[in-house]
Parts: C-alpha cells; structure tokens; sequence
C-alpha cells in the first residue's frame, strides 16, 4: 500500500500549534489521548491515541482520529488520497476518500464488517461497491514480532478465523484476515477489533487487572509483557472464544500475534501493545 501523504505537507500539518478546519468552528490541538478511548466525529467510529480535540473540551466533546484530519485536509488542498491493496483479488481496485454522509442505504466495511456510518473509501473501479473505514484503509499490509512471526494481510484465506471459527466475519461478508507465516494463527479484523472495543467498554485499560493496556514507560510495558508470557507459557492462561463458545489455552505466540493486530488496528507501536487476557473474559 502506498503511502496517501507528501512527507511536506505531513510536516506541516504536524509543527502546527493550533488547527482551524473548514468542518468545525473552534480551534483543533493534536492531543495524544491514549488514555481514554474517544468517538471520531468524521469516520464515527471509535478510537484510541493520538487525535485531534477541540481547543474548548469542557464544552464540545469533538475529537478527530489523526489520519481522518490529516485525509479531509489534504482533500480539501486537492490532494489525491486513493489507497490500492495488491492483495485483493482484483487489483485494479482502487479506494478513494470520500466525506459525503453514507445516507439511508447501509454500508459496510470489507475489511471489519463493521456499519460505515461516516467519513471513508471507496472503490471507484468495481461495479458492486467496496468501502473502508479510514482506519482500515490504514492497516499495514504486514507485521513482523518476535519468535520469528510475520502477520499478512489477507482478504481470502483457506484458513478460520480463531476468534469466530469462520470463514467470513457476517453473513456474505468475508472481511480481511491476518494470517500467520506458520499456518497456525488466523484472526479477523474485526474480531480483534471487537475484543478492543469490548473491553474498553468495559473500562478495562491497565495492567493491574490483565486487559488490554498502552503504558507510558519501556519497564512498565516490559514488565507486564512479561508477566504475560510467564502466564501464557505455564499455561494459565485460557479464555472463552465469545462466537465459538471453547476453552483455549493462550500461548506465548498467540499473544504475540494479537499484540500485533491490536498494534496495527489502533496504529500504536507494537513495543505499546500489551495484551494480558487474565480475567478479560
């Protein structure tokens, strides 16, 4: 995937004090937010990290993910935002930003599933119509972790997903996978992404309680790494898949791979994603 930004303009847009935009009438300040989960006024959906937050917080609760500011501006100075994936069968598809309101017919995501209920792309070449959320359109093609691990992006694997054990994420829907270079590890996009959202409902951000968490220091988050390796490698770690409704024992390699899901859908470093599931579920 290539990438949608000129490295000038991203520095301009990032040395900026202050940001004014033709979509809001107060000033936006680039917060780094990690701590508290936010709603994003242009794609609707959830985020988490850096994001763009109203200059008056204490009266308008109006935040923007990054990359969403950072596409309707560079959208509205005429800049081209298309997004081509040389994974997908065809490969003439061809994404392209758009703002318009999605309108009464429903709209979903082909890479999570999830409603498209705001700001997103487009295949501007395919007949039946594709669209992302900016933040999928956004995920890396590949991640690499330790114990030589290597996640790709896929939209079409022979594989199930180990999360829902399926195929596809809904009915008629397939949506992307990450899929491990051994065989052994599949994963939805949106099934992780369901596990971040649910748990984060649920207020679980820390790493005293064993769910997801980013931690500010290099001990902190090495420190709880680790104990959740020990936990994985002793065996005490098991969950209960929400769709399959199975026991599974959590392994050392299953919690790298998900730190690196979780890395690439809230576009944090993967040194910052730490994924206990100790009384998660």
């Amino acid at each position: 995937m290539s990438s949608i930004y000129s490295s000038y303009f991203m520095k301009d847009l990032c040395t900026s004090e202050n940001i004014t935009a033709s979509f809001h009438p107060h000033p936006l300040r680039l917060k780094d937010a990690h701590e508290t989960p936010y709603y994003c006024a242009g794609c609707k959906e959830k985020g988490l990290g850096k994001c763009y937050q109203c200059e008056d917080p204490e009266n308008c609760d109006y935040h923007l993910h990054q990359q969403c500011y950072e596409l309707s501006t560079l959208s509205e100075s005429g800049y081209s935002s298309s997004i081509k994936f040389t994974f997908l069968e065809n490969k003439k598809c061809d994404f392209v930003f758009q703002k318009e309101a999605p309108g009464a017919n429903q709209r979903a995501c082909d890479a999570c599933g999830r409603d498209v209920k705001g700001w997103f792309y487009q295949c501007k070449m395919c007949e039946k119509p594709h669209y992302l959320h900016p933040c999928c359109a956004n995920l890396p093609v590949n991640q690499k972790g330790e114990k030589g691990i290597v996640l790709d992006l896929k939209a079409k694997t022979s594989s199930k997903c180990l999360e829902c054990g399926s195929k596809n994420i809904s009915q008629g829907l397939r949506g992307w996978f990450y899929a491990s270079n051994c065989g052994k590890h599949c994963y939805h996009v949106g099934c992780v992404m369901d596990m971040v959202l649910e748990n984060l409902e649920k207020g679980g951000y820390g790493c005293d309680d064993g769910r997801y968490l980013i931690k500010e220091t290099s001990d902190e988050r090495k420190s709880c790494s680790c104990q959740s390796l020990t936990r994985a490698q002793s065996g005490a770690i098991t969950r209960r898949s929400r769709k399959v409704g199975t026991m599974k024992f959590i392994t050392e390699a299953t919690i790298i791979v998900l730190n690196l899901i979780i890395s690439a859908i809230l576009g944090i470093p993967i040194t910052s994603a730490c994924v206990a599931f100790y009384n998660l579920f």
